[in-house]
């Protein structure tokens, strides 16, 4: 017995058609179409990830902006977030852009590490 690659319903060896979702498991030239079952998610653990890809981009986000503004207000003798002058809410607006542009591409990495880890 195999499984289909597209509803992971149980089907016989020699099957090139699936009964259950109606998808053909072989091509013209004999060869497997679709992902294997092990690689296809559940909707309940896509809705998961997802999830967790959000949560971690909200946390990073806020950790690499207060990380940058403590390290610009190091650096630049003052603090940033008082908002007195455009080129202070400029810097925090171009600040938080980037923050959140590395909270996305951090995220989906670490769900990947996660899910390596766990199998």
């Amino acid at each position: 017995m195999k499984k289909c690659p597209f509803c992971t319903k149980p089907l016989q060896d020699v099957a090139h058609h699936c009964h259950h979702c109606n998808s053909n498991l072989i091509d013209m030239d004999g060869n497997p179409i679709g992902k294997p079952a092990e690689q296809i998610l559940d909707p309940g653990l896509e809705k998961v990830e997802i999830a967790i890809k959000a949560a971690l981009t909200v946390f990073f986000t806020v950790v690499f902006f207060i990380l940058g503004l403590t390290l610009s207000g190091n650096i630049l003798g003052q603090g940033i977030l008082e908002l007195k002058s455009p080129a202070s809410i400029a810097f925090n607006f171009f600040l938080l852009v980037v923050s959140l542009v590395a909270a996305m591409l951090l995220s989906p990495q670490i769900v990947k590490w996660i899910k390596a880890f766990l199998g």
